[in-house]
């Protein structure tokens, strides 16, 4: 088993349970078609995925999309991590799950983010850890606001304006995919696209009064290794060239109706969303007499909660804790603990 390999399995299971249930609500509960076109996320490998950031609320699709297009024998145990803004780890409830998921929170300063990137990605490299890791380069989603600060950072560099898409920051991506591919542990980027056909979700609150689009459309294109860039100008200048593409191609959608095509993915296995919709349905009430009626188990509650509150005002968060533990094991025990 590989270095730290262990360690592992309870983040894996937090990421299938997450996805499982996400995907059972927005597909069964919402009824919400998500179609996915293009080439699968082969499990067993490292990725980034580049998303264009239409609305606050993609990561609730993205999830479904996922579980559809994800290929291969490992695929139940392959994790997708999210780049996230440092204040979301904070909620209570799902942002203790985020990082129990280990989920790589940035601040916008990029001194601080850049070592804290580096920490943790040096230990998903250590412990032979294959993952997906969603990037969105654009920082932000896409609202008259923030298509005007785009514009106007266009006309400032001489580039390009975009009216579906914002101008992407390339710094972040390109150190990630550099830090992977010094590490050997890079194996694709996928660039996906998204798109929202009928009633586009800005924010939370919209979706909590039930306005839910009927469907959703993503195109994945895989991007192997071995044809991508290795320095970071190269990797700056791949991501300018994706995001000039996806201009193209969403100012196509929204003149024709036509999207990209290509194989579509699709899963089938109904029966186990409804299984996680039953669990997920039932664990809060069971939680609760749980908490009511025994004290062993509300001791224990209330520790793990205290416990997480702890970590994340003094660690930064559960997945900082996760790192420095791991850190002091392997100065401790040596590389092959």
């Amino acid at each position: 088993m590989a270095p730290g390999t262990r360690q592992c399995w309870a983040s894996r299971l937090t990421d299938f349970f997450i996805c499982v249930i996400i995907k059972a609500l927005v597909e069964l509960w919402c009824n919400c078609e998500i179609q996915i076109f293009g080439d699968p996320v082969l499990a067993g490998e490292s990725s980034i995925l580049v998303m264009n950031h239409r609305t606050r609320t993609d990561w609730n699709f993205l999830w479904p999309a996922f579980y559809h297009c994800t290929k291969g024998s490992t695929r139940y145990r392959h994790s997708l991590k999210f780049v996230l803004k440092d204040m979301i780890r904070h909620i209570p409830g799902p942002g203790w799950v985020m990082q129990l998921s280990c989920f790589l929170y940035v601040k916008r300063s990029w001194m601080f983010d850049k070592s804290k990137l580096e920490k943790i990605l040096t230990y998903f490299c250590e412990m032979s850890y294959k993952f997906s890791l969603l990037v969105f380069p654009e920082g932000t989603d896409l609202t008259p606001e923030t298509i005007e600060a785009s514009t106007k950072f266009a006309e400032k560099n001489n580039l390009q304006k975009y009216s579906y898409v914002l101008h992407p920051r390339t710094t972040g991506f390109a150190f990630i995919a550099e830090e992977l591919l010094s590490r050997n542990n890079l194996d694709a980027v996928y660039d996906i696209t998204l798109v929202y056909p009928d009633a586009i979700p800005q924010t939370e609150k919209v979706l909590l009064c039930g306005k839910i689009p009927k469907q959703v459309k993503f195109h994945f294109t895989r991007y192997p290794v071995s044809i991508l860039p290795k320095t970071e100008p190269e990797l700056r200048n791949f991501l300018e060239k994706r995001w000039s593409e996806k201009e193209t191609t969403l100012r196509e959608f929204h003149k024709t109706g036509h999207f990209l095509r290509g194989h579509r993915l699709k899963k089938s296995n109904v029966f186990e969303m409804y299984i996680a919709l039953v669990f997920w349905t039932l664990l809060p009430y069971v939680t609760l007499y749980l908490f009511y009626v025994n004290f062993m188990f509300r001791t224990c509650v209330l520790t793990h909660t205290f416990f997480l509150l702890f970590v994340n005002y003094f660690y930064g968060g559960f997945q900082e804790f996760e790192v420095n533990v791991y850190k002091f094991k392997k100065k401790i025990f040596g590389v092959g603990f």
